[in-house]
């Protein structure tokens, strides 16, 4: 006897997954258009924390069938038990936490923005409907690693890939938001893209088994490059930080693009970074014509 079958175990895992993300957001939202700052704090954590232990403790607890319901029970904690123990080890969460980066970053991006946006509802809810379906794709795609062993679909990986790109902007929205809000200068702007730049790349290059010396150089490179960027943007953009966001995101997709022919596809070419270019020409000009330099904060 089994509760969940094994060919629909990870749906339903990543569907449960998804409406407490889901349903975390709705309350959150709820809170925040009270503006009950420290209880959205606590309500904030108390979410995440439960996604953690989802995506920490549950996610491969490898239950064995049993003939009874109370066998089943009996097999699920001691289940349970044996992942605690697997993830307590030192050695295993320094693997396993590259795994929370993705997710973490677009959850903390959506709770910063929904505080941004406290009283705009059609706004909160856009990021929170596109946030779930983010970490559901994420969660989908941790999974598939733990069966699969990162040997995935490349519809998955094209799936995570506009994850990736998604987490990348509202985090960078949200930064920009945030360090415009509190009045913070452009360097520490700079230094938070810098940071999560790095912690993309890294992990995205983490999961592709190409971490090295020679890779981490270059994210640091990279990581600077988008810092700079960020602290241009911060000086010279308006009041709009979403497109002020996708500016960076343009860079940043420019760098991803590159650094995966680099170390992963092994095919970077001058016609590649020519490519790449174009593109990042062409979505500049667009946001540089519909902005408004003039308005400022």
């Amino acid at each position: 006897m089994e509760l969940i079958a094994k060919s629909k175990e990870k749906a339903v895992l990543v569907l449960t997954t998804a409406l407490i993300a889901l349903a975390g957001f709705e309350v959150l939202q709820s809170i925040m258009r009270a503006y009950e700052l420290a209880a959205y704090l606590w309500a904030s954590l108390a979410v995440y924390a439960a996604l953690v232990f989802m995506q920490s403790f549950v996610f491969d607890l490898h239950i064995k069938r049993a003939a009874t319901y109370q066998g089943v029970a009996n097999n699920f904690l001691h289940a349970l038990k044996r992942r605690f123990d697997y993830m307590l080890k030192w050695s295993h969460w320094v693997h396993y936490q590259n795994y929370l980066i993705l997710p973490g970053i677009v959850y903390w991006s959506t709770i910063v923005l929904i505080f941004l946006n406290p009283f705009h509802d059609s706004l909160k809810q856009t990021w929170i409907i596109i946030s779930t379906i983010a970490l559901a794709s994420a969660f989908w795609y941790l999974k598939t690693i733990f069966y699969e062993h990162g040997s995935a679909h490349p519809n998955t990986r094209q799936q995570i890939f506009l994850v990736k790109l998604y987490a990348s902007y509202v985090s960078f929205a949200g930064a920009l938001g945030v360090t415009r809000f509190f009045g913070y200068e452009a360097e520490i702007f700079g230094v938070t893209v810098f940071c999560l730049t790095f912690l993309l790349v890294y992990q995205a290059l983490f999961q592709h088994h190409n971490v090295s010396f020679e890779t981490q150089k270059f994210i640091l490179f990279i990581s600077a490059v988008l810092g700079l960027v960020a602290f241009a943007v911060y000086i010279f953009w308006n009041s709009n930080y979403f497109t002020g966001a996708l500016v960076i995101t343009a860079v940043y997709n420019t760098a991803w693009g590159l650094t995966h022919h680099k170390f992963m596809d092994r095919d970077l070419s001058r016609k590649i970074v020519y490519e790449y270019a174009a593109v990042l020409f062409l979505v500049l000009v667009v946001v540089f014509s519909i902005t408004n330099f003039a308005e400022r904060i």
